[in-house]
Parts: C-alpha cells; sequence; structure tokens
C-alpha cells in the first residue's frame, strides 16, 4: 500500500473530492472578478462540471460543482473556499495534463506522434503545473479580496490555506 507510505496524497485526494462536491462560495464581487478576466476562463472551465458561459453566472441549483453565489460571505464559506481552492489546483493540474495530452495526438503527424507519446505527458505536466499555479495565486486573491468587510471570512479562509499548506508540509517532511 503506497498510501500508507505517502499520506501526502491521501490529503490531495481527499481535497480533490471535496473539490468535486462543493461549489465556491462568491459574492457578486468576486464574480464581476472572475467572469471579467479572460485569463481565468481555463479555471472555471476546469471547476465546473457543466458548460460555463463567460459572459454572465450560471448556477445549475440541482448541482453542486462551480459556484454559489451569497450575499455574505462568513466562516463557514471561508472554510469551504479554502479547501475548494487546494483541491482544485490539484484536479485542474491532473485534468488539464490529461486532456491536453490527448489533444495533442490530433495535432501531430505519425513519426511526431511517437514523439508526443513519451515526451508530451511531461512537457504538459510542467505547463500545467506553471498554469495552474498562477491561476491558484489570483483565484487566491480575488477570493481574499471580494468580501473586505467580512473579517471572519478573510481569517476562516487564510487559516484554511494556511493549515492546508501546514499539513502538506508536514506529510513531506515525513
Amino acid at each position: 500500500m503506497k498510501f500508507k507510505k505517502n499520506p501526502g496524497a491521501i490529503l490531495i485526494l481527499i481535497l480533490i473530492i471535496c473539490s468535486l462536491f462543493m461549489p465556491l462560495s462568491i459574492n457578486y464581487t468576486g464574480q464581476n472578478k472572475i467572469f471579467s478576466s479572460n485569463k481565468l476562463s481555463r479555471y472555471v472551465s476546469l471547476s465546473r462540471l457543466e458548460e460555463v458561459s463567460t459572459s454572465k453566472l450560471t448556477y445549475y441549483a440541482k448541482s453542486k460543482a462551480g459556484f454559489q453565489l451569497k450575499y455574505e460571505l462568513g466562516l463557514y464559506e471561508g472554510v469551504t473556499n479554502g479547501i475548494v481552492v487546494c483541491g482544485n489546483y490539484f484536479r485542474n493540474i491532473f485534468v488539464g495534463t490529461l486532456l491536453d495530452y490527448l489533444d495533442g495526438f490530433s495535432l501531430k503527424s505519425s513519426e511526431m506522434k511517437i514523439v508526443w507519446l513519451f515526451f508530451g505527458i511531461f512537457l504538459e505536466g510542467l505547463k500545467n503545473i506553471l498554469f495552474s499555479s498562477l491561476e491558484l495565486i489570483a483565484i487566491v486573491l480575488i477570493l481574499l479580496l471580494q468580501s473586505t468587510a467580512s473579517y471572519t471570512y478573510i481569517l476562516s479562509y487564510m487559516f484554511t490555506l494556511l493549515f492546508i499548506v501546514g499539513i502538506a508540509y508536514v506529510f513531506k517532511k515525513q
């Protein structure tokens, strides 16, 4: 069992599962910031399981994935946003790498498909780690600055992010 030797993998798996079933809680300020930036469309589309409209926010009440509009954000929303953001980071790396790798076969000639078979996964992995890291920084800042009046949201959001990073650091040291 590799999971017994690597508790960090269990943490990542739990974060990914949580990000699949918990929506990001945003208010109207956060909605405007997320959808006004075309650079974040990749994050938004990989974070939702249904269609994404970049001109307006579409929320399906039956779905637990995507976004949930709230007028005021509090302690619960800060904790869930911290968990979902970290889970989306790892999920976006995995899903983005897999989709880009498989898409790369359709654009190549027969000889290049053989090269792509061996080296494409590494190139796409590095690219998606870089893009997902930049998107993580942008989303963390957007979600942090969207509710400046609620100190409980800001503190719970920051403590959740720091707790997850701290747990991952402890697991890495073991």
